[in-house]
């Protein structure tokens, strides 16, 4: 098994294991390195909607990587092979730019936040009551930078 089918595998146990609520322990050797890798979920507690959405995209994120590298490595179509590298990269760049936003959101005081990009729309929860005009504007720019899109593609949603 080549290193990129071991990583689908590996991401498509941690997705199962996430959506299945249990815990999951992954011991990876190489490079003379060996580190263990953990996935586990409260149990009881209500959730934090911002987790909870959190913890959704990463559990779809996951297995749809595991099933475009599935179609990449399994040596089957060029064309379909072709279409879920394309496929993948996208995803990357939207999980790459949502990355960058909570980032940034985190860096200039905001407590929590979530983001999910699309190709022609984004989302953005933010925790708290609600936003004043400026720290929208802050938000929107931000988006609209990082992503390309343009004001009425971009929502912005306050969580409490």
């Amino acid at each position: 098994m080549n290193k990129w089918a071991k990583r689908a595998f590996c991401a498509a146990l941690i997705a199962l294991a996430l959506a299945a609520d249990t815990l999951i322990t992954l011991k990876v050797v190489g490079a003379g390195a060996t580190r263990a890798v953990s996935a586990a979920l409260p149990q009881g507690a209500p959730e934090d909607p911002l987790i909870s959405f959190r913890r959704e995209r990463e559990q779809l994120r996951a297995r749809s990587e595991a099933q475009l590298n599935e179609v990449i490595y399994s040596g089957g179509d060029d064309a379909a092979c072709a279409q879920a590298r394309m496929q993948l990269t996208d995803m990357l760049a939207r999980a790459e730019a949502e990355t960058t936003i909570e980032g940034v959101l985190r860096a200039r005081g905001f407590e929590d936040a979530v983001v999910t990009v699309s190709a022609g729309s984004a989302n953005v929860l933010v925790r708290g009551e609600a936003l004043t005009q400026r720290q929208s504007a802050v938000i929107l720019e931000l988006v609209l930078r990082e992503t390309g899109l343009t004001g009425g593609c971009v929502k912005i949603i306050p969580v409490k």
